[in-house]
């Protein structure tokens, strides 16, 4: 413990002791000059410190690391240019709806009357709006409290990143001397029995009744409740667009296949197979791009409406997030945890009888082996060699549905992707997450481009010799910008990654790193990978696929 002049204990004092009280003792941290005094005499073994080299691999660790947890992560680095370089994590934290507490050091309160080095101006304000809320306190003492005070904001629903800036020499000044009271805050949001019969009886009533698996139903611990109802309702259950997280097992006979997130294909899906859909969790659907987008021919002046689903289908939405549903555009929308209705769901809908329903997916091929090498071949052994409870994080644009096809995840399987347009958090994430569960086999699956985003979090890994094994289908480019132009060739400059060796770079990190080029030994050394004692990254050269699937 510190003390002032005076014999009272500091503010940095008063904050161990909340941090501990809230169960934040992983540190993820990058840190400068202004939270320095908050480390002084540092408690080691009281508290783990996870360095990451670089900010927005600092945040993707703590997301992945909370998203294994269910709790809130803390993250302690600059809050000026150390959150500029975290931005992007920040607002695929924020997609996701992961709970985060992130600590940014400001400059001395003495010093903000100039121009500072690293001063954080109008720190507030950086974050937003991705950031669910954000504070700076008014005078040093109220330190642990509005730390305590941004815990329970990320954690109450809908859950998502909170952010406090702390001057620098807030961390010496006196505490408090009334030791700090933190209330036990408590969700007790339950679903309506009215909202629940509603839905119900829409879902007993229908001919064709579907289900729409957002990441909330899995962050809920609800994953095989939404089997459970499924199979009583005897209806397909299809994986939500731009699919963070996986809500639903991909080797079931009822699970249709994720979503593509383009409205006119969603209505072309949906109403061939459905009278009525309820969709569990996020935004009704994420959206990606407008099918018009896909054309090279003149854009039109644009008179089109707004995206709208078909009539033809009566879609409920159940989300957590009040702003999500005033957004919906399903035609009825419920604010309530989607995890908690599907459970409540379970007894209520009528038993169906149990037959066969027609396939909506066209059998896969498999993969032969050839050189170069496709990408449908690597994932295809990648799924003959893959641990049974693996987790696997995943962020390939242009590769997803090969990625899907080929690699059907089982009950026991996690699976985690972006929930954002931001590149970068499943290197980051999986490393995270294998902080936090090192029972289980981390698998990252990410083509070398988006790689370069978070890569720093290899050093990471290698430090706590981490059971992570990434695979990189290394097609040498931004692959997934290629085939949006006409005249592909005249824009080589923008997608062209010729020359980048993941290997190489990975061993620089620490980390065992193989380069393949050819089917020989492709096998043995993934199921190598897989069972390593610690990181392992294999570059495995693939041909440039084509146009992507949707």
């Amino acid at each position: 413990m510190t003390v002032t002049d005076t014999g009272q204990r500091t503010v940095r004092d008063a904050t161990l002791d909340v941090l501990r009280q809230l169960g934040l003792t992983t540190v993820f941290s990058n840190p400068s000059h202004s939270e320095m005094k908050l480390f002084e005499n540092w408690l080691e073994g009281e508290f783990r410190f996870v360095m990451g080299l670089q900010e927005a691999a600092v945040v993707g660790m703590a997301d992945g690391y909370a998203q294994a947890t269910g709790e809130p992560a803390l993250v302690i680095i600059n809050g000026g240019p150390g959150l500029a370089n975290a931005m992007g994590s920040v607002y695929t934290a924020a997609s996701a709806k992961t709970p985060m507490v992130i600590l940014g050091g400001q400059q001395a309160r003495k010093m903000l009357l100039g121009e500072p080095f690293l001063v954080a101006k109008d720190s507030t304000q950086l974050p937003k709006p991705y950031i669910k809320w954000a504070g700076e306190p008014a005078r040093p003492q109220d330190v642990p409290a509005m730390i305590a005070q941004a815990y329970q904001i990320a954690k109450q629903a809908p859950q998502g990143p909170v952010f406090v800036a702390v001057p620098e020499d807030d961390w010496v000044r006196p505490a408090d001397p009334e030791p700090l009271r933190i209330a036990k805050v408590q969700s007790a949001v339950v679903p309506d029995p009215a909202a629940l019969e509603q839905i119900a009886a829409a879902l007993s009533g229908a001919e064709r009744p579907g289900l729409i698996a957002g990441g909330p139903v899995d962050a809920q611990g609800a994953r095989g409740d939404l089997v459970a109802l499924a199979e009583k309702l005897n209806a397909r259950v299809w994986g939500a667009p731009v699919w963070n997280r996986g809500a639903f097992p991909e080797n079931h006979p009822l699970f249709a296949g994720v979503l593509p997130p383009i409205p006119e294909l969603i209505n072309e899906r949906l109403s061939a197979q459905h009278d009525v859909v309820v969709v569990f969790g996020g935004p009704a659907f994420t959206l990606f791009t407008a099918w018009d987008l896909f054309s090279t021919a003149p854009a039109d002046l644009d008179r089109s409406p707004r995206p709208t689903l078909t009539p033809d289908v009566d879609f409920l939405h159940v989300t957590d997030d009040p702003q999500a549903a005033a957004a919906t555009l399903a035609g009825r929308s419920f604010v309530a945890p989607p995890g908690a209705v599907v459970k409540a769901l379970v007894p209520l809908v009528e038993q169906r009888e149990r037959v066969a329903l027609a396939p909506v997916r066209e059998p896969v091929p498999v993969p032969e082996a050839s050189t170069p090498l496709t990408q449908a071949y690597l994932f295809h052994l990648l799924s003959k060699e893959l641990p049974d409870n693996a987790v696997l994080f995943e962020e390939l644009p242009i590769a997803r549905a090969d990625f899907h096809e080929q690699i059907p995840l089982g009950a026991d399987n996690g699976y985690f992707a972006t929930a954002s347009g931001a590149l970068g958090f499943p290197f980051a994430g999986a490393v995270g997450y294998a902080l936090a569960r090192p029972d289980r086999r981390a698998v990252v699956v990410v083509g070398e481009g988006s790689a370069q985003y978070t890569l720093h979090a290899l050093w990471t890994a290698a430090r706590h010799s981490l059971p992570v094994t990434f695979v990189i289908p290394d097609n040498s480019g931004y692959l997934s910008l290629k085939y949006y132009l006409q005249d592909q060739k005249s824009w080589e400059a923008g997608y062209d990654l010729s020359g980048v060796d993941m290997a190489q770079l990975a061993r620089g990190f620490g980390v065992r790193g193989e380069r393949i080029d050819s089917p020989e030994g492709l096998r043995s050394a993934l199921r190598e990978a897989l069972r390593a004692d610690g990181p392992v990254l294999l570059d495995v050269m693939v041909e440039d696929p084509g146009l992507f699937r949707l």
